[in-house]
Parts: C-alpha cells; structure tokens; sequence
C-alpha cells in the first residue's frame, strides 16, 4: 500500500462547448426568483449563450489519488469534484463523471454543468459555480493530501473555501468546509454539496429507514415517503401503485426534488444494481441535517434537459448534502468576521446493495428477504480485521467471528433464516477486534409522526396584528432572501404599531448601511439604543451598538463610531467583531501599542478571524517587531493558505511578491477587496503597494470567462488612495487615467466602492464613468431615485455610453412608471450601440409592454433579423409576432433554423410558438379540406424537433391538439381513432402553466368542445360554465407572484403588470366560456377590450377572425 497520497495540478483537455461573451450590460434581476430565493446576480456579468459546437479545452485540474480512489478536480469552474473512481470495482465512477464540458442555463449567472460534485454557497447554484478558484495542495505528515479551493463570493464577498482530503490507507473522501464573513455586517448562507451519479432502471437512492415523510421546496408540500400514497409536483402517486417508490428513478415522471425533515440517522447513499457499486455520505447530522433528492424526471421533458447537459452520458439524480440547512431555501447566519467549519465525508463500497447505517468506517447491510433469510454486510472505507457481527432476533443471538473488510473485500452473508415472528425485531452489532462498537442498527417499528408542519405564506404588513410577528416575519424574509417579499415594510410597520420595537429598528439600520444610506442608519440605530437604555444603560445585545458604530465609521465620524464600539465590546456576542473595529481605528491614528491591545481582545473572542490576525502581523511590523509579524503570517497560513491578504503581506515582509501574485491570480476583485482592508486601518502605503503590484503583473488567463478579473474600479481607489494621503497632484493624476477607461463591466457593489465613487463625483473633472458606475451600485440596492438622478448628470453631459441611456430606460419604466421616457431613453441607447442586441430586444420588450402594434414592433425587427436571430429571446419574441401575424410558415422556418437553448424554470417559450404555429397551420388546412395534411400538422405540434432544446411536460394539456385531431381524423372518415382524440382532450384535467399546475387554462375550452363531440352537452355545458366562473373569480383576484415559486418563467428585467395580466387571462377564459356557450356577441366584445389592453394577444384575435367567418 502506498505511504502517501498521490496530489498534483495538471493541465487536461476537455471536450467543451464555448459560451457567449459575459453580458456588458448590468443585469438589475429584482424581483427573480432562484431556487426559491433571490436571483439577483448583479455584480456578476450575466451570460445567457451557450453554442453549439464543441473543441478541445484545456483546464487546470487537481488530481488526488491512492490505492482505491482517484479524484479529479476542476478549479477553473467552481472547484467542483469532475471525476471519483472506484479502483477497486473495475473503475467505477461513483459520481457521475462528464466526457464534455456542456454548460447549460441553469446557473444563477448563466452557465452551470451537471455531473460530479458541485458546493453551492452561500445560495444554491452558487453565483462563482462557474468562476475560477484559488487552489492549493497541503501535504500532512502521514501522508494525506487535500486540495484546497477558495474563493471571494462575487456578490457579498464572503471568503468560502473546500478542501477535497484523501488518506493513504482508507477510500474516504473528505470535505472540510471553512466558510468565513469577511465583511463587517450580518451574512446569510446555506451549503449544499451536489453530488450528481448516473442512474436508470436499476439504480436507486438509499435514505435511513426511519424517513417516513420527505418535504419540498420551503417545505411547501409534502410527501410520504419512500412510496409516495399523495399527489406530488402534480403527479397522483397514489394511484400508481407499485410505481410510487420516489427513491427510483424509472417511477418519477416530472423534475421533482425532495428534502428529509427528520431522521436521527447521519447518512445516505445511492447504489447501481448493474455495476454492484454505491457509496454513501456521512456527516453530523446536528450541523448538517440536509438530505435531498432531485431528478429532472423519466419522461421527454426530462430526457431534453438531459440532451442540454451531456453528450453520451445518461440521466442521473442529484444527492445533495446540506450543512446548516436542511432545506432550499433554508437558510443560516454568519455574524460579523465569523467562521464556520464542518466536514463531510463520502466514500465507495461494493456488492452489499443499500445499506441501513454507516458512518465514516463502516456501513452495514440487515435486510430480510422473503423467504425470511437474512441479508448481511458489513463494508470498510478501510482495513479491519478481528470483527465480530452480533446478532439479536427475539431471544435468540447469532455471532459471525474473525471478520475482516478491506475497502476492496466488504463481507457478506445470507445464510441465516429467521423465524417469520422474529422479522420486525431484529438488532445487530459491530464490534472491533478490542471490543469497541464500530456500528449498529436494529429493524423495528418506525415512529410515523411528522415533526414538520407545510410553511405557510406571511400575512401582507397591514394584516398582521402584533408587532412582534411584523419583526419576525421582516426576519425570515431577510434570511431567506426572498425574491418578492421584501422585509423593510413589515420592520416600518412594526414601528408605526409599537414605538418601542426596537429590534425592528436595528434591523431597519442594517439594512440602510447595507445599501450605503448611513444616515438614515445611524438615526434608527440611535432610536434602537435609546430604547433599549429606557430602563438601564447596559442592554443583553450590543448590536445596536456596534452597527451605530459602523454607520458613523462610514460617515468618518471616527470619534462617535469609537464610543459605540467600545459599549458593543460590554457584550460578549459583538465583543470579537467590536474589538477589531477599535483596533482598526487606533491604526488609523497611528496608536498602534493601543491598536494591538484591541486586536488581541478581538482574537481573544474570535480566533479564526483571520483578518483580525492580519492587522496583527502589520501592527507588530509597525511597531518594530518583524520577526513577530511574520511568524503570524507563516502560522496563518498552516490554517488557510489561499488567504490573499496575508499572501500579500507575507510577500512585503519578504520582499517576494511571487506566491501571492500566482495564488491570487492577480484578479481584480481579490485586490479591490484587499485595498479596502487596508484601507479600513489607514494602511494606505501599503494598498498603493498592492495597485502597484497589481498593474505590473498581467491578469491570469483562465479555461472559462472572467469578466470580473478586470476592474475599472481599481484606478479609481489608487487616486482616493492619494487624496487620503493628502498628496492632491497624484490623486488628480490617477483620477484622469480613471475617468478615460472603458465601461465595459464596470459594476461597483462594495460599501467602499460607494464612498470612493461619491468622492471622484465631487472632483472636477469629467464624471461621467464614475456616474455610471455610481448609479449601477444605488440601482442594484433598490435606490432607484439616486441612481436616475446620477445618471442623468452623466446624461446632460452627452455622455456618449449607450448602457448608462439602457439603465435609465429601465429605471424610468421600473421605478417612476414613466413609459415614454423610458422609450426615449432607448432610442437613445440604441443610437449610440445600434449592434447592442439585448438592448435591442430590451426596447422591443419596452414596446410590448407599452401595447405597440405588433406590425410596427416586426417591421423594427425584420430590419436587424439577421442580428437578432443569435438571440434565443429575441428568435422566440419574433416568431411570436410571426405567428399574430399569421406567418406561420416563417415561425416554422425560424425555429428550425438553428438549436435553442431553454432557461430552468423558463421552459416552454420556444416550444409555444413552434407548437402554436404548427396547430395554425393544421387549423388552415383543415379549412382547405385537406384533413390528412391537417393532421401531420397537429403531429408536428405534439412531436417537436429536438433543436428545439425542450419537450413538452407531462402535466401541460394537450386538448385543443387532440381536439382537432379527432377533427380532422372525422374528415378522413376514421371515427374511431377520432373518439379516442375526443377523450383524450375531454379527460384531461387543468394545465401546467408557468411551471405550476392550474385548474383551467384556455385549453380547458377545447376539452368542453371535444365533450360536444362526444354528445356529452351537459357536461359540455357544465364544464364551461366552471370555466367561466373560473375566469370571474380570477378577475377579482389581487395578482402577485407565487410566494412559494421556485422559478419563473421569464428572464426579464423590467416592471411586470401582473394585475393586467390576470385580468386580459380571466377576461380570455370568460370569452371562450361565452363563445363555446353560444353567446357570440359577449365572446366578441370581450375580446376586442382584450386586444385594447394586450395588442399582441393572439388568442383574442383568433378569436374575433373566427366570429368573423360564423
């Protein structure tokens, strides 16, 4: 056996399909929902293209392997685990391993790849899963190895990172997580591992056998579990009897997740029935409680998605690993500089089939089968010997001597029967060659009590009754990152009911510094404190406190921002966070022995901060104590090597820059962060020295985009830089170079970038950049009043940047509902960046919603087809208009021309429009007599092209298809077949719109029609009537967006008007209603007001033309 453990970086070629150039313009997602929570992804350059032609690509991989497993690893996309290998069984790959890079759009910015292991953090599908990472290999005494990948998070620049760890003599893979709040304010987080495995008929999942019920997404419905006895995502399980095990995927038709709630079990797994392999996963359970299961389903609709992924490979579950979350979304908190370290572990074992209990060495199989013998296991992720398997059924013990496992050899046994009264009550043990249990597990009646109620949606402000339930439900919207429901209302309102809320005002102050307005901050931390010292000066929490300090600190107030860190240090919770604020401050007077003082308080609270122990190590050098300084660096390092601030500083105490300058990859956002905790102490030689170093060295190249490598924003701070040092000359100097930069990517998010920002728009000079910029980082924060007002100075200074014309277009549509100046805006952008396609589609989607005629929006568009076709949006909204126009042989010719790439959750776009089109034609040549054509047609629509990139969901109703199939099936004399399409349409039950199900759409009409056929008139009749009554009562419904909704369809960055938008669909369902009840003059008046409000609705004008010809 080898003593170490194989560890290297090594260049590979994979086989990758290229995405399109990282969007240039700020993508402003506000109210997009993610996975159940926020998906807004600015900063981060948004990519919504991937093509379709694939070359080799070369990627920096870890590889960690010894006698029994091989890993690979990919720093360049997420430091995701790429490939796990079983060594021991023929080179089975336990996690599903690509042959090809094949991205689809399922990531929050865009890209994301299926297959191995991908860690989400601090939100799933996290907003680097497609970003580069640091990478570095620690080498352990006893020969262990672990590669370890870091990053910044893009959006709130918590610093997260995972080490992959494998020992010499055990297949067991270890991730130790270390997750780190760098910032000074509150985070939020969850961390799933996604372990992906390849699956079919003979695979199947394994939980703990006391998981008696699973829940959904925000626990929003819930299932029996493993069989499920329920409906669930739309499918009646219940009736499915003998194909309702949720553990298989042959059983599950729709894309479907599900999460364990409880269990006092630490494990579960998967295992392949074909290749006689599985593995499990263990971790604390106390810590890292989520278990869930995904799968894009069995049917077509799942089978595409699969196609999008992979060329070869075949479809597979997603096993995922929640640590400080069980559910998504579920989030956590990271306080201020606060550390959070865990570890999970998986390893590979053989021939057993699903396990009932494992933990880091062994696994044990107890089943009984039929004929009532025993099916016995017991598998080591390393060698044992001397085991000894004790058995206890009713009064009756049975002991197996002298076992040994390795990792390659697990030991089996089915030799034992049992008494059939014995079965429900069976015990068994595992003890080491010393007597020491290893395992146990015992079969026994399972509890079927749910400690778990469905979540249930928060009352709107003005509903809720107590002020405490206002701050609680402001809270859960806060942690949660609710996409639609923001949290300041309920805090407000909590106020206006009870004065003295104060937590609802610390809340309401966090929530201001977060976005950069500290006054306002500073006045509700102030109420927040003036409260709680009603009674006694000395509160429980010095939260208020310390953030008071924070928004003054902000403010330069640097006296008052001392005094109320000092009183946050008076309570232990704030005291680590409050300390090294203090310290900070005292370095920027220069009083350093009392700077160091302050720091060793803050480590005395929190030792793992590293940046507290960084503003040591440069105190002890000022100070005069190098030696000192540079051993706190060295040790720093034995704990987190990939720190970059203490890579940089370690590099100036040894006049050796290298190490740094290749770890960090010298990419901007590292530095921009680094310059601003240098700054924060006043340590501005020292942040001079970093741009310095910055701008000598180039940019690392790397295998996938990285807009964010570059900033505009670094020159900018080399001149504030300047201006703090009172050197006037230099600032100007820089602050010239700064202003004459591009804009390409010039997205500010930081607190820091704001205050730099304020200040170069203070100077004399032109602001133009620094106004565009400026006003990204206030619309990102929902400051849309500041970011139009700023963005209009740069605008009556003709400035000549077509995105800042965009932004203000969406802000005037957005924010002041001013739709005409919005237009103009547009016309303006489009002006200036006439090649600028998703401006392009942006103004078209403006037009839309301002109710243009749809012949003048496609003579617009005709005009830059040949560029508007590389966008799937874009080719989408054209075929839409082709087919209001009746053009439907060009929507046909369009779709067909090129391969579609669908959006998760947005699925179902492209696939209207080619369906609708073919259903057109059908209708046209059924009106020519050509039946048979017809129905080739209406084939067409049901049987789409697999360019298409997306299938039809099974849940989505078919009936106005199968309606006019058995219509023209009658023409051609075929009765028969004809009734079978009739009941097909008059069977089927609701629709699948939006990703949800719905009781009736306007396919619901053609069910009633088909009813007709069947000379079921009173059902017909009644089903219409439901219909309509379904449509008035829709009418009075308040819309809004699904509070518990996962994703939506559509990736749009402008005001939806989702009132109208309810009232044009229910004033839809009631014509047809009227129409199919023979009240055509109803049906006719309806629609025309419907094309009033929606000009592009194509069922009201098909419709109208049909009244036209009766």
């Amino acid at each position: 056996m080898s003593k170490k453990v194989k560890a290297a970086l090594k260049s590979i070629n994979i086989p990758t399909y290229k995405l399109g150039k990282p969007e240039v313009n700020p993508v402003f997602f506000e109210k997009r929902v993610y996975q159940g929570s926020s998906g807004k992804v600015y900063p981060v350059p948004f990519i919504d293209k991937v093509f379709d032609t694939k070359s080799d690509q070369a990627y920096n991989s870890a590889i960690l392997e010894n006698d029994f497993v091989k890993l690979v690893m990919l720093p360049e996309i997420g430091g995701r685990i790429f490939e796990a290998q079983d060594k021991t069984n023929n080179d089975y790959n336990f996690f599903y391993q690509q042959k090809v890079i094949k991205p689809a759009l399922v990531g929050l910015a865009g890209p994301w790849i299926s297959g191995g292991v991908e860690f989400n953090w601090p939100q799933h599908h996290r907003p680097g899963t497609y970003l580069p990472t640091d990478v570095h290999i620690e080498e352990e005494e006893d020969g262990a190895r672990t590669i370890w990948m870091s990053e910044y998070d893009p959006i709130n620049r918590l610093k997260g990172m995972h080490g992959i760890r494998l020992r010499p003599d055990s297949s067991l893979i270890e991730l130790r997580g270390r997750l780190f709040n760098r910032t000074p304010l509150t985070q939020t987080f969850l961390w799933w591992a996604n372990v992906a495995v390849e699956v079919h008929d003979n695979y199947e999942s394994f939980f703990p056998e006391d998981v008696n019920y699973v829940a959904d997404h925000a626990v929003r419905a819930m299932s029996s579990f493993p069989n499920a006895e329920n409906d669930y995502y739309g499918i009646p399980y219940h009736k499915r009897k003998g194909k309702n095990d949720l553990r298989k995927y042959a059983n599950i038709p729709v894309p479907t997740s599900y999460m364990v709630c409880d269990t006092e079990f630490n494990f579960f797994g998967g295992y392949d029935h074909n290749t006689k392999g599985g593995f499990v996963h263990v971790a604390n359970r106390h810590i890292a409680p989520g278990k869930k299961q995904w799968t894009w389903g069995n049917d077509t609709f799942g089978k595409a998605w699969d196609k999008e992924l992979t060329d070869e490979g075949g479809p597979y579950f997603e096993l995922m690993a929640g640590v400080y979350t069980d559910n998504q979304p579920d989030f956590a908190y990271l306080l201020p500089y606060e550390t959070k370290t865990f570890s999970q572990f998986w390893w590979s074992y053989k021939n057993l089939g699903p396990v009932q209990n494992a933990n880091k060495d062994v696994a044990i199989r107890l089943k009984v089968n039929k004929d009532f013998s025993l099916d016995l296991g017991i598998a080591g992720s390393k060698k044992f010997e001397g085991l000894t398997l004790v058995l206890q059924f009713g009064s009756e013990k049975k002991s197996f001597e002298n076992i040994s496992i390795t990792p390659d050899a697990p030991w089996q046994d089915n030799t034992l029967r049992i008494d059939v009264s014995h079965a429900e009550n069976i015990s068994a043990v595992v003890f080491d060659h010393t007597g020491s249990v290893l395992i146990s597990y015992e079969i026994k009646e399972l509890s079927k009590e749910k400690n778990r109620k469905v979540a249930f949606e928060p009352k709107q402000p003005n509903e809720v009754k107590s002020a405490n339930e206002l701050e609680l439900i402001g809270e859960h919207l806060e942690l949660y990152r609710h996409p639609t429901r923001y949290p300041e209302p309920y805090w407000e309102a909590a106020i206006e009911k009870d004065a003295y809320s104060y937590k609802s005002h610390i809340a309401l102050g966090r929530s201001y510094i977060k976005k950069g307005q500290f006054s306002l901050a500073e006045k509700y931390l102030k109420q927040a404190i003036e409260i709680i010292s009603t009674y006694h000066p000395n509160p429980a929490s010095g939260e208020s406190h310390y953030f008071c300090g924070l928004a003054c600190t902000y403010q330069n107030k640097l006296d008052e921002a001392y005094t109320y860190f000092y009183k946050a240090t008076w309570n232990y919770e704030w005291r680590g966070s409050a300390y090294y604020q203090l310290g900070l401050l005292d370095c920027k007077k220069h009083n350093f022995d009392e700077a160091l003082a302050h720091i060793e308080a803050s480590l005395d609270t929190n030792r793992q901060n590293n940046k507290a122990q960084i503003v040591k190590a440069i105190v002890q050098s000022k100070l005069g104590k190098p030696n000192e300084a540079e051993q706190i660096l060295a040790e720093l390092a034995k704990t987190d090597a990939l720190d970059q601030w203490a890579n940089f500083q370690l590099g100036l105490f040894r006049n050796d820059l290298s190490n740094f300058i290749k770890s960090s990859r010298n990419d901007a956002q590292t530095i921009i962060d680094i310059a601003f905790d240098y700054a924060e102490g006043g340590f501005y030689d020292e942040t001079i020295q970093l741009i310095k170093t910055h701008y000598e060295y180039p940019v690392a190249e790397t295998a996938v985009p990285n807009p964010m490598g570059h900033s505009s924003m670094v020159q900018y701070i080399w001149s504030w830089l300047y201006s703090q040092k009172g050197e006037d000359a230099m600032a100007t100097e820089k602050l010239i170079k700064a202003t004459s930069q591009n804009d390409n990517y010039f997205f500010p998010s930081r607190i820091y970038e704001q205050i730099v920002l304020e200040w170069a728009m203070k100077q004399t000079m032109d602001a133009s950049l620094a106004a565009y910029g400026l006003g990204n980082y206030y619309f990102n924060l929902k400051r849309h009043q500041d970011a139009i007002k700023i963005w209009e100075v740069a605008a009556q200074n003709n400035c000549t940047n077509a995105t800042l014309y965009r932004n203000l277009g969406i802000a005037y549509w957005n924010s002041i509902h001013d739709g005409e100046r919005a237009r103009e805006a547009f016309v303006k952008a489009i002006e200036l960046a006439p090649s600028d396609m998703r401006i392009q589609y942006e103004y078209d989607q403006l037009r839309k919603k301002m109710n243009d005629s749809p012949s003048d929006r496609l003579k617009g568009l005709e005009k830059i087809k040949k560029q508007l076709v590389q966008r799937d949006d874009f080719c989408v909204e054209l075929a839409s208009l082709y087919n209001f126009e009746g053009k439907y042989d060009q929507v046909i010719a369009l779709l067909n021309s090129r391969n579609f790439h669908p959006w998760e959750g947005g699925e179902g776009q492209v696939l209207k429009q080619y369906s609708n089109a073919c259903w057109h034609k059908g209708i046209e040549e059924l009106s020519k007599a050509n039946a048979q054509k017809a129905l080739t047609y209406f084939k067409m629509s049901l049987d789409t092209p697999d360019n298409l990139g997306e299938k039809i969901h099974p849940l989505q109703a078919k009936a106005h298809i199968n309606y006019l199939k058995g219509i023209a099936l009658l023409d051609l004399g075929r009765e028969d077949e004809a009734i079978r399409c009739f009941e097909a349409s008059a069977n089927e039950e609701g629709d699948f719109i939006d990703m949800a199900v719905s009781a009736y759409s306007e396919l619901s009409y053609y069910s009633a029609l088909s009813l007709r056929k069947l000379k079921q008139e009173a059902q017909c009749i009644e089903m219409l009537n439901n219909m309509k009554h379904y449509g008035l009562n829709k009418l009075k419904e308040e819309a809004c967006i699904d509070y518990f909704a996962t994703s939506l369809p559509l990736l749009l960055v402008f005001e939806d008007n989702l009132q109208l938008g309810n009232t044009v669909d229910a004033m839809f369902l009631i014509a047809l209603s009227e129409y199919g009840l023979g009240n055509k003059k109803e049906a006719c008046k309806l629609s025309k007001e419907i094309l009033s409000l929606n000009a592009a609705h194509v069922g009201a004008k098909d419709l109208i033309n049909e009244l036209k010809q009766k």
